[in-house]
């Protein structure tokens, strides 16, 4: 399945203009969309379900209430299956959603507008493509320039965008080129997801059935070190990691900024493929002390001080176990305990990191799993390169679609 599914889709695209010859033409969203829903008071807000709209149109969901927070009444919309709904604060980054029957129901406040489709002349389906494809976050990012990034798009505004408009024939035909485009890149994510479980399933199966000595980790990584924040004064330009390098499961290199120094940045501040990288601070408890590793040197990027690096002892340990066990729930349990809090963020510190307690398997068995870690690695690389010539694939349909070239 791997293999059939790390090839470039070679999706067919009709080039005419129109399928059936009926000549599109530019209306106002104001002509698909009317709102559809009355003001109602919500008296007893305990007993309602919340929604809100996530954003790149990532549907609508229920919004969890947190603990000990009791909602109070308000005055908000009554939503119900099939309506189209969206974030006035979010519009910009694509908030919008159909509602879906699990919601009907449910209960939004009035900063999420409620919509009828017209679908004697749109397909809900085609509208909710051209959401997706940016054109309308676009104009609405134009139209709040210089504003600040919370402006609301209230309806008045959303209802005097423009949209493309073809035939009900012609939008089934380009919503059936999308959705066929889109498909194949959710097999390609799941294959991605599906490796990623293998390998929690291979280091499940070789290191949790076994009883293994217990060491501290500053035995494992005697060396830490902070790295170095960049200088509002500075006059020396580097490239410095942000924390979502090291916080979303693996090493991103593509999570980078351009900073300035007072001085030229050190070596030992540098990333390289022998440290081990820790998040110090965060405002999410679940998120602190998180870490990941970067398989090479990488001399041009700076790591900053929100970051600890480890030089891991490799005699010991290697950086692929260590990543996954430092990710396990008793790590965490550890990191978690021994983190500080002051104005909201928790902090952990070298001290801290290096007192927890991690099983450490004998080296031979290690490098089986770094070997099998390695494989996966080389199959994911090649999912991804293929991911990314879909989406850029995905991303011209797009384009097309909506200026009428498919």
């Amino acid at each position: 399945m791997i293999d059939s599914m790390s090839e470039p889709s070679k999706t067919k695209v009709n080039m005419s203009r129109n399928g059936d010859g009926e000549k599109p033409r530019m209306v106002k969203l104001g002509e698909l969309l009317t709102l559809d829903a009355e003001p109602e008071r919500i008296d007893n807000p305990a007993d309602e379900t919340f929604v809100t709209v996530r954003t790149k149109c990532g549907g609508a969901v229920e919004r969890v209430i947190k603990d000990g927070k009791i909602p109070v009444a308000f005055t908000g919309y009554r939503i119900h299956e099939g309506q189209l709904i969206y974030s006035r604060i979010d519009a910009r980054n694509n908030a919008f959603a159909i509602v879906p029957s699990e919601l009907d129901g449910a209960v939004v406040s009035k900063d999420f507008p409620v919509f009828r489709v017209d679908e004697r002349k749109a397909l809900k389906s085609y509208l909710m493509h051209f959401f997706r494809s940016g054109r309308l976050q676009y104009a609405i990012q134009q139209y709040s320039k210089g504003i600040t990034n919370r402006q609301r798009i209230k309806e008045e505004v959303l209802l005097s965008f423009s949209i493309l408009l073809p035939s009900l024939e012609e939008q089934r035909r380009i919503v059936a080129v999308l959705d066929r485009a889109d498909a194949i890149r959710a097999k390609r994510r799941q294959i991605l997801a599906d490796l990623d479980e293998l390998k929690q399933s291979f280091f499940d199966e070789m290191f949790l059935s076994d009883d293994f000595p217990i060491v501290e980790s500053g035995d494992l990584m005697p060396v830490m070190r902070n790295g170095l924040s960049p200088s509002k004064r500075g006059t020396v330009i580097a490239r410095v990691l942000t924390l979502s390098a090291i916080t979303q499961g693996k090493f991103d290199v593509s999570a980078v900024k351009e900073g300035t120094f007072d001085t030229e940045p050190p070596a030992d501040k540098r990333v390289t493929g022998q440290d081990f990288m820790m998040c110090r601070g965060n405002g999410n408890k679940s998120l602190v002390g998180v870490g990941a590793y970067s398989n090479k040197d990488y001399p041009d990027l700076v790591f900053p001080d929100t970051i600890i690096a480890g030089r891991v002892n490799t005699d010991k340990i290697l950086l692929s176990y260590l990543e996954m066990v430092w990710h396990s729930g008793s790590v965490r349990n550890q990191i978690e305990r021994s983190a500080r809090t002051t104005n909201g963020t928790y902090k952990v510190n070298q001290q801290a990191l290096s007192r927890i307690s991690i099983p450490l398997p004998p080296i031979e068995l290690q490098r089986e799993f770094a070997r099998r870690v390695e494989a996966i690695a080389a199959a994911r690389a090649k999912v991804e390169r293929a991911l990314a010539l879909d989406d850029e694939l995905f991303a011209a349909l797009q384009s097309r679609a909506f200026r009428g070239a498919l």
